[in-house]
């Protein structure tokens, strides 16, 4: 606007004077305008930045203590697992068949004993009243274990057969044949 109203030999001295045309460019409207927004914006991101700043303590210290609390969650996790396995193994000793097993052995050990237990006494070498005592302990826990034994055994023949497919319930068994009937091919 303040350029429409000079004369062309105005506007030829204008371009001749670099401090006049840069100060009639800062007065510009447009300029004026870019620089307002231009300080709104400066003043807007100090603004920001210095809200930001006081987040910046909390925010270090919860990722100090995130930090922590998963090394924390990395140790109960290895832990877990070595308690994990250490179950695992205990659970497949506690299986069954395994404490059949030793049981059986045990108790042959124990039957062993005191059959060695007579021997030395029929060759003298065990005093009366030692063996006595010693040998009495030691029959009670073989046929304490003997019968110990044969519990499991029957209870795992009862669990095997429980988990063996069975026969179709809706199939019968044939009936018996009547007396005096031929056999069925």
């Amino acid at each position: 606007d303040a350029l429409r109203n000079r004369t062309v030999e105005e506007l030829q001295e204008l371009q001749e004077n670099a401090e006049e045309i840069e100060r009639l460019a800062l007065e510009s409207r447009e300029v004026q305008e870019l620089q307002l927004e231009r300080e709104m914006a400066l003043a807007a991101n100090r603004s920001l930045a210095e809200q930001n700043l006081k987040f910046q303590a909390p925010l270090e210290t919860g990722r100090a203590d995130l930090s922590n609390k998963y090394e924390e969650l990395q140790e109960l996790a290895e832990r877990c697992k070595e308690q994990k396995a250490k179950l695992e193994k205990f659970s497949a000793a506690m299986h069954p068949q395994a404490l059949l097993d030793l049981l059986q052995v045990e108790s042959q050990k124990i039957e062993e004993e005191s059959e060695k237990m007579a021997e030395r006494f029929l060759e003298g070498e065990e005093p009366l009243e030692t063996f006595l005592e010693r040998f009495a302990v030691m029959r009670k826990l073989s046929h304490l274990r003997r019968v110990r034994v044969e519990k499991l055994q029957e209870m795992l023949r009862k669990s095997e057969a429980a988990q063996e497919p069975g026969r179709d319930s809706r199939q019968r068994p044939a009936p018996p044949p009547l007396p005096g009937a031929p056999d069925p091919p």
